[in-house]
């Protein structure tokens, strides 16, 4: 009976959330510019796989497009504390709009050289550097506190939705059209998202009142990395969430190179196994959204199960098998990705938000460098099947030693804080 009605209020403070008008602008104007960024995260490195022949390029490739994230996070997040985020935002989903449409001519063109790619992709790792922290401090503005968890759940329910048909278009443009129709339909998805932006202009001071930090850049990101090592509860998230994001995480490389060399399939496949990785992310987002609350055990238990999911997939040897098994890892990984956006955002105060986000951001993608370019060096010496298998073993064993370790340093009165539900 608890349960269900859990279950009916998640659902109630879900739909609460929508309500908000600035917010559900907000959310429909993501999902759009979200389908067309899963279509470019297809496009890029099908590009480079069907040009070279080589893991290593793709990996080389996904890595150039996430160092930004893991080397300017901070710094990004310092800058959300500083400025205007919705001002912030405009620029950065215009520039954003811009890289898009030029790797697009340039990929129509046919003289295209990969060295090029490779700096448009880390152009605009820079500039989600500086992105996607601010979005992630920016959604406070938009609802009331009392319905920030069920709106970060929404945001994880678009944020999949759109993985799943953003996959699935980019796998069909490329296959009818040519990788620049995926990365043209990317450039035009931005749009929305700065109209929405210029829309809620006059609102999204009023949510959240900040003050502009008074010390230097430096020092602020001192102050940020002091409380997420000082507060017991955000160094156990942190801990655990930094192996699911350096080996669980490195979705672009790892269906490639599977669809590619274990499957043997061509772009149709890898749209469907795309596919089948959104479905699972979007049922685990629409379940986070009824249970409305984050713990530190379904973090451990979706980051563990994430691991097992990658050590299957190395396994696999059928499309339906790896399908099956990418749903798995969708889902689980949303459910780990949720519990550590969720317990961050609650636990950080206004005005280190986004610094404390940013954090959460170098992990989720800022980690993707290293393990894209160690998957894809790996896959060159290995095998593709057995890379995934090593960076499966590793998310699951690096996910429990992280909990036991953050247990032993936090002691029970930590540990009792780690896990308790969020109201």
């Amino acid at each position: 009976m608890a349960g269900g009605r859990g279950e009916r209020r998640g659902f109630a403070d879900a739909r609460a959330a929508l309500r908000v008008r600035r917010f559900s602008a907000w959310w429909v104007a993501q999902l759009l510019s979200g389908i067309g960024s899963w279509a470019q995260a297809v496009a890029i490195p099908w590009y480079v796989l069907e040009r070279t022949g080589s893991a290593s390029a793709v990996g080389i490739v996904t890595t150039l497009q996430f160092l930004p994230v893991l080397v300017l996070s901070l710094f990004g997040g310092a800058i959300a504390d500083r400025v205007s985020r919705r001002g912030l935002l405009l620029v950065t989903q215009l520039l954003l709009a811009f890289w898009a449409a030029m790797l697009g001519f340039l990929v129509a063109s046919h003289e295209a050289p990969i060295w090029v790619v490779d700096i448009l992709a880390l152009a605009i790792g820079a500039t989600n550097a500086i992105n996607n922290p601010t979005q992630q401090a920016f959604l406070p503005e938009l609802v009331p506190r009392e319905l920030l968890a069920p709106a970060i759940a929404l945001n994880s329910v678009q944020f999949n939705a759109a993985r799943m048909i953003g996959g699935a278009v980019g796998g069909a443009l490329i296959a009818a059209l040519g990788v620049a129709a995926a990365l043209w339909v990317n450039a035009v998805s931005f749009l929305p998202v700065v109209a929405v932006l210029i829309l809620i202009a006059s609102h999204s001071a009023r949510a959240v009142r900040r003050e502009r930090p008074a010390g230097s850049m430096l020092s602020e990101l001192g102050s940020g990395l002091r409380f997420v090592i000082g507060a017991a509860p955000v160094r156990s998230v942190v801990l655990v969430f930094g192996f699911v994001g350096l080996f669980g995480f490195n979705w672009q490389v790892a269906v490639p190179l599977v669809a590619r060399f274990a499957l043997h399939e061509h772009a149709n496949g890898l749209g469907l196994l795309m596919g089948a990785l959104g479905a699972g992310a979007l049922v685990a987002s629409l379940l986070a959204s009824a249970l409305g609350q984050a713990t530190q055990r379904r973090l451990v238990v979706a980051g563990t199960a994430l691991g097992l999911s990658l050590i299957g997939l190395g396994l696999a040897r059928s499309m339906l098998v790896a399908g099956l098994l990418l749903v798995a890892g969708g889902f689980f990984g949303v459910l780990a990705s949720v519990s550590a956006n969720t317990r961050l955002q609650m636990l950080a105060p206004p005005t280190l938000r986004g610094r404390v986000m940013a954090i959460y951001v170098l992990l989720m993608g800022g980690t993707t460098p290293v393990g894209a370019f160690v998957l894809g060096e790996l896959a060159s010496w290995l095998g593709s099947a057995w890379a995934v298998l090593v960076f499966g073993v590793a998310t699951a064993a690096g996910v429990v030693a992280a909990s036991l370790w953050g247990r032993q340093r936090s002691g029970s009165s930590g540990q009792r804080a780690a896990t308790a539900p969020i109201d």
